[in-house]
């Protein structure tokens, strides 16, 4: 017998060791990418596609087996063993390690980075273009698709194609927002791109669910019934996940409300309940994307009179960080599935499908804009009409709903995947890196770098006052009118139960010339 005093114990610590290494290896990328000029016109998404598929290059030339391209192979304990059953059960093991685990920190940071005032100032207009013009993409490309459908090389059931339509109308700026944040754009184009690729998400997650149960019923066997059931469910799908959110938001204010002795956890605490929110409504078939998102965006006003500011620092980059890591491991297996030998290219799929998603963003994106400034007083103009439609990139939610697919239920869904994977490409390059000089080039309104005097305040705070008394005395409610009674009501009866040092207008007049 012989005894080996050291021994690589490779499989015993494949899932862990894997992803550390490939965590360290997107954190060496973004450093380089940022430490140099050359750099900055590609998004780090492009850079991370780019890392993935020459990883995925160099492990098909040495190591020529399919399962070292599936992204299971890195994130799930999975035995290396290339038959095709670990494959398939990888596959479905892949779906809920990206609705568990992925997807929840992306859009609870993206709910609780949301700028609230700016938000609840153009809500009407944010819920016109992530509602209806979630559901306009999803329509009129499904059309396009079921139009074009006798060309294509695979003959496919019109449920299958809106299915795809769903899923390829999850838009994902990113890049986008990171190009506003640098350039510092308008408050209003940067707010109506945020909130809309927010929401965005979670209704094309409601409806790619609706879509998926009628496609494993196959569509031969759909009725009118089930198709009342689907339009039932997807309007109490939403309110249970917005009320289980609101439920997740009270309790994290409560939480870090009496938590002040326990600093050190109220960054786990943000965390957790959000993320127990998303659990809990998916347990039950709620929207957990809508729970959570509703979740971060309102418990970020209860923290401000609940944490240190050394603790909101932290909690804001904890969530920023796990986000950032989460989108990061999609990106990168995006770029290593690419070298995938399952692919099956169809290439008037794809050429219908680019064409659509651009020809259908731009028309949905114009026709909602007029709706919109139909009732604004701050119109959109046509250049950040024309910014908001460039913008449409597609990316992680994108690839990670084409992953969960049940090929069972789902034939095509290999074409799916390579042509959502070609749709992803060509929007994240080409209008990815190509946004920056465009934002130049037609001269997008900028926001002022000067910051709100104190005088500045006051005079707004009275001239929405006077707004609010010419609206009763004309017995008119508007949005100043619902401002001013939710204002009320929230710092009269929530605030005082949620918060333990509740800041008056006082305090923040103060904090203003703190900041001069």
């Amino acid at each position: 017998m012989v005894l080996f005093i050291l021994e690589f114990k490779w499989h015993d610590l494949n899932t862990p060791l894997s992803i550390c290494i490939w965590l360290l290896s997107i954190i060496l990328i973004k450093i380089i990418s940022h430490s140099s000029e050359r750099f900055t016109i590609v998004p780090d998404s492009a850079l991370l596609i780019l890392v993935g598929f020459a990883a995925g290059s160099i492990m098909d030339r040495f190591w020529p087996d399919e399962i070292y391209l599936h992204p299971a192979y890195y994130l799930l304990p999975i035995q290396k063993i290339s038959h095709l059953n670990v494959i398939i059960d990888a596959e479905k093991k892949i779906a809920d390690f990206f609705f568990l685990y992925l997807l929840p920190p992306i859009a609870l940071d993206a709910g609780y980075a949301l700028p609230y005032q700016a938000f609840f100032e153009n809500f009407g207009t944010i819920i016109l273009y992530a509602v209806m013009g979630t559901l306009w993409n999803i329509i009129s490309v499904g059309f396009i698709l079921f139009m074009a459908s006798p060309f294509f090389s695979i003959s496919l059931p019109w449920v299958d194609l809106f299915l795809f339509s769903t899923f390829i109308s999850a838009v994902d700026p990113v890049a986008v927002l990171s190009v506003f944040e640098e350039i510092n754009v308008n408050r209003l184009l940067y707010i109506c791109v945020f909130g809309e690729s927010l929401l965005n998400d979670a209704v094309t997650i409601v409806i790619y669910h609706a879509l998926a149960a009628m496609a494993k019923i196959g569509p031969e066997n759909l009725e009118t019934e089930d198709f009342i059931k689907a339009l039932i469910s997807f309007f109490l799908v939403s309110f249970g996940g917005i009320l289980i959110g609101i439920v997740g938001a009270i309790l994290t204010g409560l939480a870090t409300k009496y938590s002040n002795d326990q600093q050190v956890l109220q960054p786990l605490i943000c965390l957790l309940i959000p993320y127990l929110s998303y659990l809990v409504a998916e347990s039950v078939h709620f929207s957990g994307i809508l729970a959570i998102v509703l979740c971060g965006l309102m418990m970020k006003q209860y923290l401000a009179g609940n944490l240190s500011k050394q603790s909101l620092v932290t909690t804001s980059y904890f969530l920023k960080t796990l986000s950032t890591s989460c989108e990061a491991i999609i990106f990168v297996f995006l770029g290593l599935s690419t070298v995938s030998k399952k692919h099956d290219w169809d290439s008037v799929f794809i050429a219908t499908t680019l064409l659509a998603c651009l020809v259908c963003r731009f028309t949905g994106t114009y026709f909602l804009s007029c709706l919109a400034n139909s009732g604004r007083r701050q119109k959109i103009n046509l250049v950040d009409q024309f910014i908001m439609a460039y913008g449409g990139l597609r990316g992680a939610i994108c690839y990670g709903l084409v992953m969960t697919l049940d090929k069972d239920a789902v034939v095509a869904k290999e074409m799916f995947t390579s042509t959502t994977i070609i749709v992803i490409l060509t929007t994240v390059f080409l209008q990815g890196a190509t946004i920056r000089p465009l934002v130049r080039l037609l001269d997008v309104e900028i926001e002022p770098d000067n910051q709100v005097t104190l005088v500045e305040h006051v005079i707004s705070d009275v001239r929405d006052d006077i707004m609010e008394g010419i609206e009763a005395v004309a017995g008119i409610q508007g949005p100043k009118w619902f401002r001013q009674k939710f204002s009320h009501f929230n710092n009269n009866y929530i605030l005082p139960c949620m918060v333990r040092n509740q800041r008056t207008r006082a305090d923040e007049l103060l904090a203003i010339c703190d900041k001069r």
